[in-house]
């Protein structure tokens, strides 16, 4: 046995030495595939053989981030003859009137003298009956005299220009904001008072003083009721026939005449058709003249023989900006050539003001036919009374 195992010695070693290296190799693949995948050596740094938690955190730049180049002042030798010389920039100072200016104030308007005078300044007792204290109801006289022709005016246009009624609605709020207003405006604009005016007279009376016709906001409920409540004197569907004749007679119910109504814009559909023909009817029984300033035809399509009334052509409300209402002008132009005459029923915003003031402004001064046969007449608009462009 010792001789076969002395004979095979160095065999029996090679064999042996040639396993032992299979399997130093098997085990190193082992380990090697045991081992995560890593992105980057840096990866491999930060985790043990086990993949556990990271032995070592590293903060490395940004790769984006750029890189601060120091640079070298450079020097430059400037001949004093050759360097260019520059005006030192004065400091502009602003004054708080230069500032104002270009604000829209009401206070900055310019108070102009009367263009024209009403008949009536207050009422006239035959077409009133007894209201609340010292308010009255509009009423048609047993002569048949009615109030929106009794308390307006008539003035004459030369027959080749345009004729332009104006309405101020939603006034009264602010008693120096409507004395502003009438006294900064052409006596031929109109003014309309919200039913909601705290001093009523002071402010109605104001107006047809420096003689401006004057009218009261009837007022329907809003489309968005949640965004804008319209009030207790507001039409609203849910009411009933005698409660909207009720809110109606509060509304005319007036310290100071007025001529009539300027239903604003809310709803005006066949929902509300039975109160809004109500209304109306009650608005002719008094002899007193409708606008109607809706955004819709509602109101348009109620028919009621003899009431005088007209639809607003243009309405600029209070959430238009100074171009937005300038195009509304611009195709106030346009209908008052195309149709002789325009209707514009205005918020109070003073910026509408403002540019309203402006506009008027252009207008070419009225001369005979024949002059303007000799004249460049570019607006050939006049402004009118409201009560000059309805008929019953």
């Amino acid at each position: 046995m010792r001789d076969i195992i002395e004979k095979y010695d160095k065999l029996i070693t090679a064999v042996l030495v040639i396993v032992a290296f299979v399997l130093g190799i098997g085990y190193w693949f082992a380990e090697e595939k045991s081992e995560p995948v890593y992105l980057s050596k840096i990866d491999k740094l930060m985790f043990d053989k086990d993949n556990k938690a990271p032995k070592f955190v590293l903060t490395l730049p940004d790769k984006f981030a750029f890189k601060t180049v120091k640079k070298e002042k450079i020097f430059v030798d400037v001949i004093k003859e050759n360097k260019p010389s520059r005006k030192p920039e004065e400091d502009t100072i602003f004054s708080l009137e230069d500032l104002l200016k270009n604000v829209p104030l009401l206070q900055n308007l310019p108070v102009k003298t009367a263009t024209q005078q009403l008949d009536y300044i207050d009422f006239d007792e035959t077409l009133i009956e007894p209201g609340e204290g010292n308010r009255k109801l509009p009423k048609i006289s047993d002569t048949a005299k009615k109030p929106w022709s009794t308390y307006g005016t008539t003035v004459d246009v030369q027959p080749n220009f345009k004729k332009v009624a104006i309405i101020i609605a939603g006034m009264g709020f602010d008693i120096n904001a409507v004395n502003k207003v009438a006294e900064a405006l052409d006596s031929e604009v109109s003014l309309s008072f919200t039913p909601y005016t705290p001093r009523p007279y002071d402010a109605i009376n104001k107006a047809r003083t420096l003689g401006h016709e004057t009218y009261v906001d009837l007022l329907l409920s809003s489309r968005d009721f949640l965004k804008e409540d319209t009030g207790p004197l507001s039409i609203t569907l849910n009411l009933s026939l005698e409660e909207a004749l009720k809110r109606f007679r509060d509304t005319i119910m007036q310290p100071a005449p007025v001529g009539g109504i300027i239903i604003r814009d809310g709803i005006a559909d066949e929902n509300s058709k039975i109160l809004l023909v109500a209304l109306l009817g009650e608005a002719k029984n008094r002899g007193l003249l409708v606008v109607d300033a809706t955004n819709e035809d509602g109101i348009d399509k109620i028919e009621i023989d003899g009431l005088a009334r007209r639809k607003a052509d243009i309405v600029i409300d209070k959430d238009m900006d100074k171009e937005t209402i300038e195009k509304h002008l611009q195709n106030a132009e346009d209908i008052a050539f195309d149709n002789g005459q325009v209707l514009i029923v205005a918020d109070p915003k003073p910026i509408i003001i403002f540019t309203l003031y402006n506009w008027i402004k252009t207008f070419s001064p009225q001369v005979s036919y024949e002059e303007a046969k000799t004249l460049e007449i570019s607006k050939p608009f006049a402004l009118v009374p409201l009560s000059n462009l309805v008929v019953e």
